[in-house]
């Protein structure tokens, strides 16, 4: 249980610290922007922390309202270990091409941010949808089904939420950095 449990918080946290970085591009003109980016990857990881605490709660309801809480948790380590899977592949794709990226060429870094960061953005709420799905299709009781589906709802959105507290927020990282 603790592995399933471990792997769901990275695998999260993982996807809150790359959404604050979606969120954030296109945001500044500065051509050095690690600072701007560390900070967006921080933002990202703390709203991350919240959804993981909404969720949790969301789990906790799912037991206590359950006829058997002991078979209810046996459910939701198995829905969550087929959700590892899906999600595991997922990240696991996204940090290899963020290898390819440490390759010290524009030419790599402008492939992968259109061949690959593009498209995987665009399917991050169908593979969340497909992660749960999977996860479900084991067809555990109906607590565990609609604590699912709320956690589907809270976090296929989230970059979307992102994007739009930094809109609310006018979010900036600072100072532009001076000119070399």
């Amino acid at each position: 249980m603790s592995f399933t449990v471990i792997s769901l918080y990275v695998l999260a946290t993982l996807d809150a610290m790359f959404s604050g970085v979606c969120a954030a591009s296109g945001r500044d003109a500065r051509i050095n922007k690690r600072s701007y980016y560390l900070k967006a990857m921080i933002h990202g990881i703390g709203w991350g922390q919240v959804a993981c605490v909404v969720g949790l709660l969301i789990l906790a309801a799912a037991l206590w309202i359950s006829e058997d809480p002991q078979l209810a948790m046996e459910q939701m380590v198995a829905v969550g270990d087929r959700m590892v899977l899906v999600f595991g592949v997922y990240a696991a794709i996204i940090l290899a091409f963020f290898a390819v990226r440490a390759i010290p060429s524009v030419d790599i870094r402008s492939m992968t941010s259109t061949v690959a960061f593009g498209p995987l953005t665009l399917i991050r709420p169908a593979v969340i949808v497909c992660g749960i799905g999977w996860g479900l299709a084991i067809g555990p009781g109906p607590p565990i089904i609609v604590a699912g589906i709320l956690i589907c709802v809270l976090m296929a959105p989230f970059r979307v939420w992102l994007n739009r507290w930094f809109d609310i927020k006018q979010w900036v990282a600072g100072p532009a950095e001076p000119a070399p």
